[in-house]
């Protein structure tokens, strides 16, 4: 009888570990599936508005998977995981400055991959580079507020 108290403390533990595992995994699925989303409706958008505006410009959908998904996903692990804890640690838990933060964490790469301000890419095609990469950091930062933080703001784990 005295080995049960013991027992039931280990037990509880581990299924306390065991569901703070589970709810971490869900949270980094969500960060990563945000910021995937957040290429591809950007990157659609783009194309839909450079098609819309006559531009005959080529979408380059299928690099999705090529070189926009796992981008994102790293730039989400690397740099989206550090600023959701200063957001949560500063009390920013709206959806305005979560896409804000997304757009302002895409700003790098928009700097190396669109080269602003004087290349020949920029002069090309920087208005559809602009849109496509700043706005693949804002709709994801949109898109996680939308999963993660909107539904913890209403009570749901």
């Amino acid at each position: 009888m005295g080995t049960i108290g013991p027992l039931r403390t280990l037990l509880a533990s581990s299924t306390h570990t065991f569901i703070q595992g589970v709810r971490m995994l869900r949270f980094l699925g969500l960060l990563c599936f945000s910021a995937c989303a957040g290429v591809a409706l950007a990157t659609a958008g783009t194309c839909g508005i450079g098609l819309l505006a006559g531009t005959f410009t080529w979408c380059g959908l299928p690099f999705y998977w090529i070189a926009g998904f796992p981008m994102a996903i790293l730039c989400a692990l690397v740099l989206g995981l550090p600023a959701y804890a200063a957001m949560r640690r500063w009390n920013l838990d709206r959806w305005w400055q979560f896409t804000l933060g997304g757009f302002v964490l895409a700003v790098p790469f928009w700097n190396e991959l669109a080269q602003p301000f004087g290349s020949v890419r920029w002069a090309q095609s920087g208005f559809f580079d602009s849109l496509n990469y700043l706005g693949s950091g804002a709709v994801g930062g949109l898109v996680f507020w939308l999963l993660a933080v909107r539904n913890t703001q209403k009570g749901k784990p």
